[in-house]
């Protein structure tokens, strides 16, 4: 598409980010910068509910954001033999044409 391909280093140093993200989603969520006070002191049952639904929100979309990986990179190497196949069906065609403009003319 671009006519490169995405190194597998580069993708795993952008894996490496984006779990740092949320890493520090998850501490300021734990720590209360999320815009509601941590209630000082014991939690409450609910407070712990809430953190862990929504813990249990964002990985979720952590494993929703590796599936759309995967289909990137399965689309990443069929775009790539796809490539290869066009540039091979050109390599052809242009051998043909060399062949016909260089045989002989016919009588």
């Amino acid at each position: 598409m671009f006519g490169f391909e995405i190194p597998a280093w580069a993708i795993g140093v952008g894996f490496i980010i984006l779990a740092g993200s949320l890493a520090g989603g998850v501490k300021r969520l734990l720590s209360g910068d999320h815009g509601n006070p941590r209630p000082r002191g014991k939690l409450s049952r609910r407070d712990v509910g809430q953190m862990v639904g929504d813990l249990e929100t964002r990985l979720g979309d952590v494993d929703e954001l590796r599936g759309k990986l995967a289909e990137l990179e399965d689309m990443q190497r069929r775009l790539g033999e796809l490539e290869e196949r066009v540039d091979f069906a050109e390599r052809l065609l242009t051998k043909q044409r060399d062949a016909e403009r260089l045989a002989p003319p016919k009588s």
